[in-house]
């Protein structure tokens, strides 16, 4: 398997990256795209990398479109074992100064439960799935998510989820963090 990123090795513990193969699909050419984009952005945004781990959990969700604007991430952050925050970004992609909005929330408890966010861990990556490559659409976006925390990161992709949920329930789960995402981001 080729992946996008490297490994990196902790003292005490050995730090596992896993990333989706990017060789043999058009989904995981799209994916491998996608997550040299978002490392551009990243350094754009002034972000710090999930590549290598983090202290506590940290989920981003990246919605890109090559023929639209604005661009959007939401970063669910946990920030003590009990209290996580979402930071949203909106961004147009063709912009030196791209950034439209920022901002950061405090999430309940009983919201993040409600996430089920475990099951995004095991969820296979769109070039990952039986006939992946059949699951598309002309315009519409790419959800990437990325997963990390002290000892794994895990990168996954997904072409149109809205339109794929009757498909194959992995977009369907997909489809519903978004939705969930932006109904916090739209009480904003």
């Amino acid at each position: 398997m080729t992946s996008c990123g490297s490994q990196s090795v902790d003292n005490d513990t050995t730090f596992k990256a896993s990333f989706p193969d990017t060789t043999k699909t058009w989904a995981g050419r799209e994916t491998r795209q996608d997550f040299h984009f978002t490392r551009n952005i990243e350094n754009k945004l002034q972000l710090s990398t999930l590549t290598n781990g983090t202290n506590y959990t940290e989920i981003r969700i990246w919605r890109l479109s090559g023929s639209y604007d604005p661009q959007s991430l939401n970063t669910l952050r946990q920030l003590s074992p009990d209290k996580w925050s979402l930071r949203t970004i909106e961004f147009y992609q063709t912009k030196s100064d791209s950034i439209i909005a920022d901002y950061t929330t405090l999430i309940r408890d009983g919201f993040i439960d409600s996430l089920n966010l475990d099951r995004y861990w095991n969820m296979p990556s769109q070039s990952e799935l039986t006939d992946g490559d059949k699951y598309g659409c002309m315009d519409g976006n790419n959800v990437l998510i990325e997963l990390a925390n002290s000892t794994t990161y895990k990168l996954k992709w997904y072409r149109c989820p809205n339109i794929n949920k009757t498909k194959d329930s992995v977009f369907l789960l997909v489809s519903e963090l978004t939705s969930k995402l932006n109904a916090i981001t739209e009480n904003k």
